[in-house]
């Protein structure tokens, strides 16, 4: 039996959300606390700035007139470059850190350490 569209669907999809509206609002509540954890946790602006580009999608939900999908699109090109440079200069600093820290000779753990190995 085949059931009509109308039957199918509760409410009109949006064009420009592939989710519907419960689906993406739980979606954004997730990114925000799963993001929201990540820059509590590591004080990291690249968390701040993919936690809004996450929320941002929501503006699709409210309004999809052309002006406020254009600023939407800005929006997120330019949140998801600065995420990702600020990204990678996070790992280049980490990697940085690393290498003096096992450059760095130990002080008075060697002392101690060494203090019975006679």
């Amino acid at each position: 039996m085949l059931m009509s569209l109308t039957e199918t669907t509760t409410a009109t999809q949006n064009v420009f959300t592939p989710f519907p509206f419960a689906m993406h609002l739980g979606f954004c509540i997730a990114a925000t606390i799963v993001y929201g954890i990540y820059l509590i946790k590591q004080k990291t602006i690249q968390h701040l700035l993919l936690l809004l580009a996450c929320d941002l999608t929501f503006i699709t939900q409210i309004n999809t007139s052309k002006p406020a999908l254009t600023f939407l699109f800005i929006a997120e090109v330019v949140l998801l470059l600065g995420a990702a440079v600020f990204s990678i200069k996070y790992s280049r600093d980490q990697k940085a850190a690393e290498k003096e820290k096992k450059k760095a000779p130990k002080q008075n753990g060697d002392a101690v350490d060494n203090a019975f190995e006679d």
